[in-house]
């Protein structure tokens, strides 16, 4: 246990509130770093490119405290401030078009009664 949250605080700079919340859970801890160690340690794609889609998935679903994380990460990863703005507003454009997408699909139903 203390081994992975070592390397969380190696990865992040600090271990953020959701492992210090399953360190009480140690095997979900477990089952959990082992995702997302797969996930990141898959070269598919360079990792700060991965962590710049947590920024931009972190944007598009309003989580303050993983945008923070994730924006703290990107940095440690060399991103700059151009990259991390580019990831914010191409996440919040995704949550954007998808409430206008569900939105007018309803609407569009809807608008015959109007």
């Amino acid at each position: 246990m203390e081994e992975i949250l070592e390397k969380i605080e190696e990865f992040f700079g600090f271990i953020p509130e959701i492992f210090k919340v399953l360190e009480d859970e140690p095997e979900v801890l477990e089952a959990y770093y082992d995702k997302m160690e797969k996930i990141l340690s898959n070269d598919a794609l360079p990792l700060v490119t991965k962590e710049l889609i947590g920024v931009g998935a972190a944007a598009a679903l309003g989580s303050e405290h993983c945008l923070k994380t994730h924006i703290k990460a990107a940095k440690r990863l060399d991103a700059g401030g151009d990259e991390i703005l580019l990831a914010i507003l191409i996440g919040a454009s995704m949550a954007e078009s998808t409430a206008l997408s569900r939105s007018l699909r309803v609407f569009k139903e809807e608008r015959a009664d109007l």
